[in-house]
């Protein structure tokens, strides 16, 4: 039976006494889709309910492995001053694989009350706030591909490449019926799980959900599915390319635009060009015009880059088409209600907060500035020269997300300037780790570095 959900006070103090909650992880997300947390024992739950718990703000802007890169706003430049966070009780839940033990996502905010606006999680409230305030509830879907490793060998717990083999769906039953079992109480909805085209690499997808609570699940999964993994003496890792001869991991992200008035989709137009009305032309056509910037946060490390190759599955160009894998944005052959858009950029090592605020920021400038929709790509998009490339290094990325200033503005300048600074300090740790930094022989390896970098955290 799953614990019960509430948004009220009365019914957290209830599922507090039935489950006999002794202690309550205050979680935030930060810049790489990690959760940093305090656990706080119950009896000083209402206390930081009523008045907030104390984080160190410039967490924000830490690199993965907790290095402090300058000119983000958020370290030197305010002191290493305190956030005041402040936790959104619609997020509590009991969490079915650590004893005696509930979660909570907080917001942080600046004891001057002014939130924070380098927060992935609120960037993302503030975007789906203009999407309501349009007439628009945004339904969005998460799917993750992941890589499972001995934890001591760090080895892959299988060979080869058994895409849906049904043996290697269940190569331990004991840890992925157990991890299905614990979403589950969790209130995590998985539809589908299967063994992917790596050794060792599995497939999640989740229910589709509105709004924040979409990414909040996702968030919650990608921490838990890790936890889980350790219990079993295993790694779960979402980074990007573990393994250069091996299959890379991609997290799919489906979007559509529900009529808040009508409860219809907004997308849904039968008899229009490509049966897909003029709100979701615009809104494809702000996802390709960005495309290239806000490859920053689909391929946001720089072990990313590795992903991209022909005939991978990973597009590596700013095009779109009706059910097609080798383009960024895929038209899914559901369509009347269920038409929606798949965005097929963003790698494993995405953060899920910031893979909505990518899309939606890009798709709301679309809907703004109505650029014209380029024709859908019918044929392989790779190694076609007509076609828009996307960055292929980090660096890349940067320099093309500072150029798109309209793309900014749909952001926030508090996020701008750390999200710069941040993937800067991690361009800059590339450059001096690896002489032939962004060159073929370097995304033709994958560096011990890299792993002792990324593998465990992301």
């Amino acid at each position: 039976m799953n614990p019960p959900r509430s948004d009220t006070l009365a019914g957290i103090q209830k599922t507090i006494r039935d489950h006999n909650i002794e202690f309550i992880r205050f979680e935030q997300c930060d810049l790489h889709g990690v959760s940093r947390s305090k656990t706080v024992p119950v009896g000083s739950f209402m206390n930081y309910v009523e008045n907030g718990l104390n984080f160190y703000g410039g967490l924000l802007g830490l690199d993965i492995q907790s290095l402090v890169p300058p000119g983000t706003g958020y370290a030197e430049e305010v002191a290493f001053a305190d956030h005041c966070t402040v936790p959104d009780i619609a997020t509590f839940r009991v969490l079915p694989w650590v004893p005696n033990t509930a979660s909570i996502t907080v917001d942080p905010y600046w004891y001057d009350g002014s939130p924070a606006m380098a927060s992935p999680r609120l960037l993302l409230k503030k975007l789906l706030n203009k999407f309501d305030e349009m007439g628009y509830v945004c339904r969005l879907g998460y799917e993750f591909e992941f890589y499972v490793l001995h934890r001591e060998t760090r080895t892959p717990v299988y060979d080869n490449q058994p895409i849906f083999v049904t043996l290697k769906n269940n190569f331990d039953m004991d840890f992925t019926y157990d991890l299905m079992r614990k979403m589950n109480q969790a209130d995590v909805r998985i539809i589908t799980q299967n063994s992917e085209h790596g050794p060792g690499q599995q497939e999640i997808n989740l229910h589709y959900m509105d709004g924040i609570a979409a990414a909040d699940v996702a968030f919650f999964f990608r921490t838990g599915i890790k936890e889980i993994a350790l219990q079993h003496n295993y790694i779960a890792t979402f980074m990007t390319k573990p393994f250069i001869d091996s299959s890379a991991s991609g997290s799919h992200f489906h979007v559509s635009l529900i009529n808040k008035r009508t409860g219809k989709n907004a997308f849904n137009a039968p008899r229009a060009q490509y049966g897909l009305s003029e709100t979701a032309r615009h809104f494809l056509a702000g996802i390709l015009k960005h495309a290239a910037a806000n490859t920053l946060f689909t391929a946001p490390t720089l072990n990313c880059y590795k992903r991209y190759r022909v005939n991978s599955f990973a597009p590596d160009t700013a095009t779109w088409g009706m059910e097609n894998r080798t383009v960024g944005i895929r038209l899914k052959g559901t369509r009347g209600e269920s038409t929606h858009l798949e965005n097929r950029l963003a790698c494993g090592g995405s953060n899920p907060y910031l893979l909505a605020v990518s899309t939606l920021a890009a798709g709301l400038e679309g809907l703004l500035s109505k650029p014209d929709l380029p024709a859908p790509v019918k044929t392989l998009a790779y190694g076609n020269p007509d076609l828009p490339a996307l960055p292929k290094n980090l660096e890349e990325s940067i320099k093309a997300f500072e150029a798109d200033i309209s793309l900014q503005n749909a952001l926030h300048p508090e996020f701008v300037k750390l999200v710069t600074a941040v993937k800067r300090h991690e361009l800059d740790l590339g450059k001096t780790r690896f002489r032939d930094y962004g060159t073929p022989p370097f995304n033709d390896r994958v560096d011990p570095w890299e792993w002792d970098y990324y593998l465990e955290l992301i």
